[in-house]
């Protein structure tokens, strides 16, 4: 089928009009955090809307949360909470953005925020839970004018995608090209058969996965580390994230999470119904201690 190419640049807000979001976008929100996809059971995965934002903003200054250290001010966050295991975090990440893209959909800004201490987070915003806050997701209008939606390029007015099925069938394809961060080529991400072996891009073609590995390409990271790694094999395609020091367990996960979400948008893109396992795998001997299995998606 034709696809609605993801983002040539995928934006994160981080400065917004001071101003809360209508009460028919909060009610939207709301509303989608009710009805967030069935892999958010598997980690007991809660999201909580906070209203004050300001507030939030200023109680979580002094290193609790933010982005590369800084707090990011906007009219209102979501926490999301989940326990603290690896396999909750990639869930956590693969649901959040789940929930961005719902909200590009109204031109709702957001943004990806790091929380440093979940205890304390927990303590100023007033959540009563045993979990762990994972993540903020800041939201609100863009101080930029400029409409979110068009972060979405089709090949053509009226075309179809798995996007689609996920809730975006009229978004409006028109958008002007801009300079974006450099991206890593497909073929730097992707090896067949084991690890190291490069493919050709005609390979990726006959395999129909070659757009799902675009989709994928564009995907938001930490830092815009782009730490994700694939190896195909038959019927199975591992993914794997190069580890740092300088990252936290959760955060590393959170973009392997979002890396499941958009690799899995571009399959099924492809035709390539499947699904993610996200544990009882075996990975190959000869991977280091530099990257780490994150999950298989089997079809």
């Amino acid at each position: 089928m034709n696809s609605l190419k993801l983002a040539e640049k995928r934006r994160s807000v981080r400065e917004y009009k001071n101003r809360r979001l209508s009460e028919d976008d909060r009610n939207y929100l709301k509303q989608l955090i009710t009805e967030k996809p069935l892999i958010a059971e598997d980690a007991s995965l809660e999201f909580i809307f906070i209203e004050d934002g300001e507030k939030a903003a200023k109680d979580l200054e002094g290193g609790l949360a933010g982005y590369f250290g800084k707090m990011i001010e906007a009219p209102h966050y979501f926490a999301l909470l989940s326990d603290p295991k690896s396999k909750c975090y990639k869930i956590t990440g693969y649901v959040g953005e789940w929930l961005i893209l719902n909200a590009t959909k109204k031109d709702i800004g957001t943004c990806w925020i790091e929380v440093i201490d979940s205890e304390k987070t927990k303590e100023v915003l007033n959540i009563q839970s045993d979990k762990e806050v994972v993540a903020l997701i800041a939201a609100g209008y863009p101080k930029k004018e400029y409409k979110l939606s068009n972060i979405y390029a089709s090949i053509k007015r009226g075309s179809i995608s798995a996007l689609t099925d996920l809730g975006y069938p009229n978004i409006d394809s028109g958008y002007s090209k801009e300079i974006v961060s450099s991206r890593k080529s497909i073929t730097e991400f992707v090896f067949i058969d084991k690890w190291g072996n490069v493919p050709d891009i005609e390979e990726l073609e006959m395999r129909g996965i070659h757009e799902a590995l675009f989709y994928m390409r564009l995907a938001p990271s930490y830092k815009n580390r782009q730490p994700w790694y694939f190896v195909v094999r038959g019927n199975e395609i591992d993914l794997f994230i190069k580890q740092s020091d300088e990252i936290s367990e959760a955060m590393q996960c959170l973009d392997a999470g979002i890396a499941m979400f958009y690799f899995e948008v571009g399959l099924h893109d492809a035709g390539i119904k499947g699904n993610w396992n996200l544990s009882d795998f075996d990975i190959e001997s000869e991977i280091t201690e530099d990257y780490k299995a994150a999950g298989r998606y089997q079809y």
